[in-house]
């Protein structure tokens, strides 16, 4: 067989290939649906009821900023996250390994190493950063 007649058999089962896989619906990745929190400023907060008001925790803050990015509260620091599903974890910078539960749109609970609720909740406030508007009615990956 010729190199030219090698190629054109080549693309032709590539072609059939892709033509017969472009039906096919695509999976989730493990873990749940890819999403973004609201952009913004995140405020922390520990413990807290009806009887005890809660501790503000300025040392855990953040803002959420476009591209699945984020700041620390001075503004210094910075890195990445990921939302799968319900799942968040900063994956980069000085908040690196840090994991939470989404609970809706504007409310994230911080978990321990072993996945347990540490008390610490994570709720945005004020106007979104970057001139991103947010749709207040639209949930975390429909986590509301």
């Amino acid at each position: 067989m010729t190199m030219r007649a090698r190629n054109a058999s080549l693309a032709a089962l590539a072609l059939m290939l892709a033509a017969s896989t472009a039906s096919l619906p695509a999976h989730a990745v493990p873990g749940g649906d890819l999403g973004t929190l609201h952009n913004g400023r995140w405020t922390c907060e520990q413990g807290g009821d009806a009887a005890i008001l809660p501790r503000h925790v300025p040392d855990q803050e953040f803002r959420i900023m476009p591209d699945s990015s984020y700041r620390t509260p001075d503004g210094k620091g910075g890195g990445t996250y990921i939302l799968l599903g319900r799942a968040m974890s900063f994956t980069s910078g000085p908040y690196y390994g840090r994991t939470f539960q989404a609970q809706g749109p504007n409310t994230v609970l911080q978990l321990d190493a072993n996945g347990k609720r540490t008390g610490v909740r994570c709720t945005r406030t004020g106007a979104p950063s970057g001139g991103f508007a947010d749709a207040p009615e639209a949930g975390v990956n429909g986590a509301n």
